[in-house]
């Protein structure tokens, strides 16, 4: 690689650590094994129909069970649930880290009882780019918590969403 795409990259990364990010974990269930891991790179995508998209790495173990399932759930984070994102960003292997959390099924998807929010989806499309995939989710159920504080990511700490000042 030239030194010019380098400092690409380099910078790029760079710009993306000031990117805050709602932290979620992606979870699925392919042929009775659940399976999971944590993503920042998760978006609303369209109302119509309501979908979302998340970014996997092909080379996440997890890639192989949202490619070959046909449903996913994103859990959506609250304050204080730093060590479930921990366990799910690779800390501990696929089968020790729904240990970590209260976990229960809808529909077969393990889901986070006490998430911010669980967003349940179908998957619809798979569309590879680089070194991820990009999966996308058409939205056919959720569960939402009365108080909003998501847990945050930015500059490799976690974070949260400070209230806004009433002060004018």
């Amino acid at each position: 690689m030239d030194k010019a795409m380098e400092d690409v990259e380099s910078l790029f990364r760079s710009a993306m650590r000031r990117f805050p990010a709602a932290v979620t974990v992606v979870t699925t269930s392919l042929e009775g094994a659940d399976s999971g891991m944590t993503a920042t790179a998760v978006t609303s995508l369209s109302m119509e129909p309501p979908s979302l998209l998340v970014c996997v790495n092909r080379a996440a173990a997890f890639h192989e069970a949202i490619a070959q399932s046909s449903s996913f759930c994103v859990n959506l984070l609250r304050q204080g649930q730093e060590e479930i994102s921990a366990a799910f960003g690779g800390r501990l292997p696929q089968e020790r880290r729904f240990a970590h959390g209260v976990w229960q099924h809808r529909d077969g998807i393990p889901y986070l009882g006490d998430a911010q929010a669980n967003i349940f989806c179908r998957r619809d499309s798979l569309f590879a780019y680089g070194s991820h995939s990009i999966v996308i989710g058409v939205v056919t159920g959720l569960l939402l918590r009365e108080e909003i504080a998501p847990l945050l990511y930015v500059d490799g700490r976690y974070g949260a969403v400070a209230p806004a000042s009433s002060e004018g």
